[in-house]
């Protein structure tokens, strides 16, 4: 089966953490998964990365999170030298539907927006849009 390199989950909120790392060692569609409860944490592990083709293909941010919210890590994201928005997608996951944050999202070139937990058939979705793979559940 296709996989993507690396996905990456940011999240400060524990339970949803151990969740989505249930759900994709039970998906396996990335050769490494990455997860992060300190957005700056996740943040330094991406500025270290140099050649464009190592970069993370797949970025799950937190909106709501304590010192950098979800936005301000995208924006610092998007500034990292390495970082191609044509190669890695950036979604934000939330428990919140304010409406502000979806726009400031769409302002910051975050097209994928999503409620927490993020289950199984969005990210068989993501895959086969921005990855072009069609993932079959083994």
């Amino acid at each position: 089966m296709e996989k993507i390199n690396k996905v990456m989950f940011i999240d400060d909120d524990i339970p949803t953490t151990e969740y989505h790392k249930y759900v994709v060692e039970k998906m396996n569609f990335a050769k490494e998964a990455l997860f992060f409860t300190e957005a700056e944490k996740a943040l330094d592990y991406l500025k270290q990365i140099e050649v464009k083709y190592d970069f993370t293909d797949l970025i799950f941010v937190d909106i709501n999170m304590p010192k950098m919210n979800g936005h301000e890590l995208v924006s610092a994201i998007m500034d990292i030298p390495s970082f191609n928005q044509n190669r890695t997608t950036i979604a934000h996951l939330t428990s919140s539907s304010s409406i502000e944050d979806i726009k400031t999202s769409l302002v910051n070139d975050v097209v994928r927006y999503y409620q927490k937990p993020l289950g199984q058939q969005i990210l068989v979705d993501i895959l086969k849009k921005d990855f072009h793979i069609d993932f079959q559940n083994q």
